[in-house]
């Protein structure tokens, strides 16, 4: 079977984009609950993201991937979710709720006084800018793929799987 490893990216990447999705969603809930249930999706992200890898190994490499590969396939997979997260994300802050990073601003500032941290007007302006929904939504985009290459990284070496010596060729 000829391997297609941006399709397959793609494809896993739109599945853990929802997963992202509904994960940020809950989490900015007011409801304790819910806030809580982000824990428990994390870690099926985790879960997911290794079956879709061994699928991606089994499936599309003839059951033999190198640890190069499999990490690249997990960051492809994960770029194409945060991708997909982000969209959503900036859709939330947009339209949904406009008054969000308002809040974030003010308890940010808040915070700053607080610890006596030395404010002028050019750091309240970076601050400001930086609480833009594009600017704040494509911050989630290098925080996922941080995250994504950390669970790559270990993930990468329990995936890959030499090709068997006495396999036919």
């Amino acid at each position: 079977m000829k391997q297609n490893i941006v399709k397959s990216a793609m494809h896993g990447g739109l599945i853990l984009g929802a997963l992202f999705s509904l994960n940020f969603v809950l989490s900015v809930t007011k409801i304790t609950a819910l806030a809580l249930l982000t824990y428990a999706i994390a870690v099926f992200i985790v879960v997911l993201m290794y079956k879709l890898s061994i699928r991606f190994r089994d499936n599309e490499c003839e059951g033999s991937i190198s640890y190069g590969k499999s990490l690249l396939y997990i960051l492809l997979t994960f770029f194409y979710a945060a991708l997909i997260s982000t969209v959503i994300k900036f859709i939330y802050f947009q339209f949904i709720n406009t008054a969000f990073l308002e809040n974030m601003f003010q308890e940010t500032m808040k915070t700053m006084e607080l610890m006596k941290f030395p404010m002028d007007d050019a750091s309240v302006a970076q601050v400001e800018s930086m609480l833009k929904p594009a600017t704040f939504s494509m911050i989630y985009v290098f925080t996922n793929l941080i995250m994504g290459t950390i669970v790559g990284i270990i993930m990468a070496a329990f995936v890959k799987k030499e090709k068997n010596l006495f396999s036919q060729q």
